[in-house]
């Protein structure tokens, strides 16, 4: 795995203990792995062998699980998974570090593959760093936003905010897809628009199940987001509709961060009292309805393009 230390002597057991091991207990867990799906799918409704690329797909997903391990630590969380976040089991150093870790990993797979030519390596390479930065500009802007560091959010501010952080790693397997299977680069802009409306619309279904969904079912405390003062689409619209009154208060809690059971409790019920759940349900369903009717033309008939449309139904309807 290491490249460029001659002659090292390396700890085993402390690389396993604070890497290897946190790092298959995360994986190890499950979780939905549809980042990989929508690589594979992609490549074969484009007239790909998904078989080809197999060794590739697990990039996306590798670093989806570095990303998990360091957003539970900078947003204090306990569960991820239905099981304690890995800060909380193997310490707040050991976590961040395998995160990093994982955002890197991949990067050797892509070098020692061995099945691409040097320009086709140098495009999926120039791809990974791109999304890797917007994941990073992404995730700022949520930072940001919960500490209260900036003015009020629009809901176009949301929507961009969603594009970079939740939909780079979505994008690069959908881009790494298209640059796999050579296609022109108008297809490869309706379909990495494709892959962005999935993503948000991932985001905005997460964000519902957030504050409307079963703990049990969904494997992460339920007022999560409200504890961390995070600016959803349902906060957005929410802030926009409510009376005066209701809005202040709703704002007051989300700067609190609170644990309160009962605060947490109240903000819920002024979000749902707007209709901004059903607002975000809406919005998810146009976003995904517009970006397939742009690509439904260019994926080629057959299974992988009937899987694809029932995935992103999935995405916007799922329960965990």
């Amino acid at each position: 795995m290491l490249t460029g230390v001659r002659d090292a002597v390396f700890d085993e057991t402390a690389i396993n203990e604070s890497i290897i091991r946190p790092a298959w207990d995360l994986l190890s867990r499950g979780g939905k792995r549809w980042r990989p799906v929508i690589m594979l799918l992609t490549y074969e409704a484009l007239g790909g062998d998904p078989a080809e690329i197999a060794d590739l797909s697990i990039v996306s997903e590798l670093i989806h699980n570095g990303t998990l391990a360091i957003d539970d630590v900078e947003d204090n969380s306990d569960l991820r998974r239905g099981k304690p976040c890995i800060h909380k089991i193997y310490g707040v150093d050991i976590a961040i570090n395998m995160g990093n870790t994982l955002y890197y990993l991949p990067l050797v797979q892509l070098m020692r593959t061995g099945k691409y030519s040097q320009d086709v390596i140098d495009k999926l390479t120039r791809v990974y760093i791109e999304e890797m930065l917007n994941l990073s500009i992404g995730q700022a802007l949520d930072i940001a936003w919960h500490r209260s560091l900036s003015g009020p959010i629009t809901e176009e501010m949301y929507l961009t905010m969603c594009r970079l952080k939740t939909g780079s790693l979505v994008r690069l397997a959908a881009r790494m897809a298209c640059s796999l299977a050579n296609v022109s680069r108008s297809d490869e802009e309706k379909v990495t628009n494709f892959s962005d409306a999935v993503a948000v619309a991932f985001q905005i279904q997460d964000d519902i199940l957030n504050i409307a969904g079963e703990e049990e079912v969904y494997g992460k405390e339920i007022g999560g987001d409200i504890k961390e003062g995070k600016r959803t689409l349902m906060v957005v619209y929410a802030l926009r509709t409510l009376e005066k009154k209701d809005a202040e208060r709703l704002e007051e809690i989300l700067r609190m961060r609170t644990s309160d059971p009962q605060l947490i409790k109240e903000a819920i019920s002024l979000i749902k009292k707007s209709g901004a759940v059903r607002y975000a349900e809406n919005k998810a369903r146009e976003l995904v309805t517009n970006a397939w009717r742009d690509v439904e033309g260019i994926f080629l008939e057959g299974k992988a393009k009937e899987l694809l449309r029932a995935l992103t139904e999935f995405l916007i309807t799922r329960k965990f």
